[in-house]
């Protein structure tokens, strides 16, 4: 059976000689493993869709659960994620994510779109690479039943402190005086978190949040799945644009 779906590369493994198997995501089709062969001979036509974070209509023949691609037609190949180490290991880190939450045969439209302009973004723009990265996260999160809860600033009336926490239980900020579990959490962490979700926030205190938004995010999607994400943690390691 023969099926054509649209698909990005979120990893690719050496298999045999010349072959690789690739992770991956379809929006339709979810995550999901296939063989594609030849590709590590210098002659070959298909190796640009071996390559991580290629996205193609790929061509796949489908036997006993099995997928080889057969051919693929090239939408965009964000190259230029390789000519920076940063905004490579955030892409990297927003891939990594997605092997982690993703299942096969479910569908994932938002979530593959929020992947696809985060690339974009990483590459065809200036924007910052951790507001970037925030972004994808905060969606990934929704998209998983995780939400973080970023509206304890409406819900205060006049000037919200400079203490908060926030509650890895129920995912969402909270006024430290108050605090009956969770950790201590900065106004900056807060603040960032806002500006990459799109809601109301204040210029004058996001400094130094960024890392520490990126450092919750982590902590709390780990909690959440089980899961470890060391490229994730390799981008707030390297990442210094406070």
């Amino acid at each position: 059976m023969e099926i054509k779906t649209d698909a990005i590369v979120l990893q690719t493994l050496d298999y045999k000689d010349n072959d690789k198997l690739l992770t991956l995501f379809s929006p339709s089709m979810g995550k999901f493993t296939a063989g594609i062969k030849g590709v590590k001979k210098t002659t070959a036509k298909l190796a640009f869709s071996a390559q991580p974070f290629c996205f193609a209509e790929y061509v796949l023949a489908e036997k006993n659960g099995r997928y080889t691609v057969t051919s693929a037609y090239l939408h965009e190949s964000f190259f230029e994620l390789r000519t920076d180490v940063l905004r490579f290991y955030a892409a990297c880190a927003a891939a990594e994510v997605c092997r982690g939450i993703l299942y096969e045969n479910e569908s994932y439209e938002s979530l593959f779109i929020a992947f696809i302009e985060c690339l974009k973004t990483l590459c065809m723009t200036e924007e910052n690479e951790a507001e970037t990265l925030i972004s994808f996260l905060l969606v990934a999160l929704r998209e998983i039943g995780y939400p973080i809860d970023l509206g304890y600033l409406e819900e205060c009336e006049g000037d919200i402190g400079e203490k908060l926490w926030f509650d890895f239980a129920d995912g969402r900020f909270g006024p430290f005086e108050r605090c009956q579990a969770g950790e201590r959490a900065s106004l900056s962490t807060y603040h960032v978190l806002r500006k990459c979700d799109g809601l109301l926030f204040d210029e004058g205190k996001i400094e130094g949040g960024r890392k520490r938004a990126l450092r919750l995010l982590k902590v709390y999607l780990a909690e959440k799945t089980e899961l470890k994400f060391d490229n994730l943690g390799e981008f707030i390691r390297l990442y210094d644009g406070e």
